[in-house]
């Protein structure tokens, strides 16, 4: 999961000089801060950002620790 999201599309706010909002759920960027859950809940960006969060999750590799399998074995 990346730490932040800005690569959405942004529409300029057109009653301000340098405001910008989300072009899917119109939220302004200062308060979406890069964050994909201040996008709000039915925005298409940040429900395709999720699924693939989600896919990721999935796909990874699960890393085991090396002495998993001897937990129990006393010293």
């Amino acid at each position: 999961m990346k730490p932040f999201y800005i690569d959405y599309p942004q529409e300029k706010i057109e009653e301000h000089q340098h405001a910008y909002r989300c072009l899917h759920c119109k939220i302004p960027t200062t308060i979406i801060f890069g964050l994909l859950e201040n996008h709000a809940e039915d925005c298409d960006y940040r429900i395709h950002q999720s699924k693939w969060t989600q896919l990721a999750v999935k796909l990874r590799p699960q890393k085991t620790h090396f002495d998993e399998p001897h937990v129990d074995e006393v010293d």
